[in-house]
């Protein structure tokens, strides 16, 4: 690959500012793409790294504009992660979910063909499968089936439509596209979108507050800290030709509940007081159904990656240890 930096839309959100320390401290140069300022959360991911010659404003809504900053800063390669994640919210609204995901999808590759970008990384997500046919769900899972599509709803049709137009670009221009799906990323620095059993359960007992929710005891998930999402993006921008296009960033392992989130926070937090409801409400339902246990089994092999927070307990105690520091400097 070309000496051009790696560009990232949503290089200023949870994943790609991640994402973007990472290939900043591999000695990588990175343009943040994005619409608006990080969150003061991010702000602290990002330090050192979101400045005026590394940011540029923009939307991948217009194919112009993308084009416009592709010709300019010159990337080798794009990482394409920004989205309207807010599941519940699109369910109602299919053209939003179309307008923002899927034709936003497809100007990212439009102009980095135009602009001959080397490769692109995707982000789409676990939400493109319906309920699961087999476990462990691997890539070659079906999407679509004679009676149920993406159980993420209008979320799930768009991010499955931009996997779809991957293959698309892929075929008629040779433009290699790999796509990673992340399965319930957490961690400092995690956006409030709902059905979320992590960010509501944690920070609030860090703040010493009492949580009360009223349903989502039982809700399943394969919880992958956001460090191990970004470490498989990245290396999926180093795979080799003949590779899988499609990767899972997940943890392999059996799923967990937000209960079982609840009872670890209480065991690491002294004095927290959390309540959970023992029932799913109708959004914890549709998600619940496409959950299943998960094959990261062709990213080990063809791209060398494991997850380094195999264990959900190690993984939410750098959670705790971070929102911790970060409310005391605030504080300071």
């Amino acid at each position: 690959m070309s000496q051009g930096p790696i560009l990232i839309t949503g290089g200023r959100g949870f994943i790609g500012g991640y994402l973007a320390r990472r290939l900043h401290a591999d000695g990588r140069d990175v343009v943040l793409v994005g619409r608006g300022p990080a969150t003061r959360e991010m702000d602290v991911v990002l330090e050192g790294l979101d400045n005026h010659e590394a940011f540029v404003q923009a939307s991948v809504t217009s194919l112009e504009v993308m084009c416009e900053v592709m010709e300019r800063r010159k990337p080798s390669a794009v990482v394409h992660l920004a989205a309207n994640v807010e599941v519940v919210e699109l369910a109602g609204d299919p053209y939003s979910a179309f307008a923002a995901n899927a034709a936003g999808t497809v100007n990212v590759f439009e102009a980095a063909r135009r602009t001959n970008v080397e490769r692109i990384v995707y982000c789409s997500s676990i939400g493109v499968l319906p309920p699961p046919l087999y476990e462990p769900i691997d890539a070659n899972h079906p999407l679509v089936l004679a009676r149920r599509g993406p159980g993420a709803g209008s979320y799930g049709a768009s991010k499955a439509a931009g996997e779809l137009f991957a293959f698309a670009y892929s075929d008629a221009y040779g433009l290699p596209i790999y796509v990673v799906r992340p399965s319930a990323p957490y961690g400092f620095g995690m956006p409030a979108h709902s059905p979320n059993y992590m960010k509501n359960i944690v920070e609030p007992v860090v703040r010493g507050e009492l949580v009360r929710l009223p349903t989502g005891g039982p809700l399943r998930r394969d919880y992958t800290h956001v460090e191990d999402v970004a470490a498989l993006m990245a290396a999926a921008l180093d795979a080799p030709e003949d590779a899988d296009r499609i990767f899972f960033a997940a943890t392999g392992e059996p799923l967990v509940t937000a209960a079982d989130v609840v009872r670890i926070v209480e065991r690491m937090v002294p004095g927290a007081d959390i309540e959970i409801g023992g029932v799913l409400s109708a959004e914890d339902e549709s998600e619940d159904s496409f959950r299943g246990r998960i094959s990261i089994e062709n990213a080990r092999t063809q791209l060398g990656w494991a997850p380094q927070f195999t264990s959900l307990e190690d993984g939410i105690r750098e959670y705790i240890s971070r929102y911790d520091s970060f409310l005391r400097l605030s504080k300071g």
